[in-house]
């Protein structure tokens, strides 16, 4: 099994990050394509929402796991700390990552703008954990909810949100089924635009 340890992003993994997307996405996409994907993530991202991002890394063994230091041991959904999954990926090396924000202009509004996962950990939980680790830090900030947009070509991504309870807001025309606001991001750039409501930690007992 694989330990996998979750923490805060820090602008050092900028580099790291642009490498993984690059080569993650080599399978289904041109060397071009690729480079072009990571760009939508300039370095602006985890120099500005490194507090609010996230970074999986695999590690060796279960003692390198347990060692990681102050304010990173335990496994609450929003903290970091250890996980174990199937075996992939380099130890030590970076197995996935969230970068989001909380909205300054929508004080109510956290958005997650891009989630990678290495090849052989996917379908493992990896993306559901960094998720809901996202989610309970949004929550413990006072965000009501996460919002996320989606381009109507990518089936998987479109299912995995429906799957963590997003919801597709009305667009101009449906996809299969789903609303797409069309020129979202420009003209030919359809988009869905994803909302999950968030729920409020329980008060604590008087």
């Amino acid at each position: 099994m694989a330990h996998l340890t979750f923490r805060q992003a820090r602008e050092e993994d900028h580099a790291p990050i642009v490498a993984s997307i690059q080569t993650w996405w080599g399978e289904t996409r041109t060397p071009e394509e690729a480079r072009e994907l990571s760009l939508l993530l300039p370095r602006l991202f985890l120099q500005h929402f490194a507090a609010t991002s996230l970074i999986v890394e695999r590690r060796p063994d279960a003692e390198e796991s347990d060692a990681a230091g102050p304010g990173v041991a335990g496994a609450s959904p929003g903290g970091a700390g250890p996980s174990r999954v199937g075996a992939g990926a380099a130890a030590g090396a970076l197995a996935g990552f969230l970068v989001g924000f909380h909205s300054p202009d929508r004080p109510g509004t956290a958005y997650i703008h891009f989630v990678g996962v290495h090849p052989e950990l996917r379908h493992q939980g990896v993306a559901r954990q960094l998720y809901e680790r996202f989610f309970a830090r949004a929550v413990a900030a006072g965000r009501q909810e996460v919002r996320s947009i989606v381009s109507p070509a990518n089936k998987p991504s479109i299912a995995f949100h429906h799957s963590m309870g997003f919801r597709p807001e009305g667009g101009d025309y449906e996809s299969d089924g789903v609303p797409v606001h069309r020129d979202y991001d420009g003209p030919g750039h359809d988009r869905i635009s994803f909302r999950r409501v968030l729920s409020a930690p329980p008060a604590p007992e008087a």
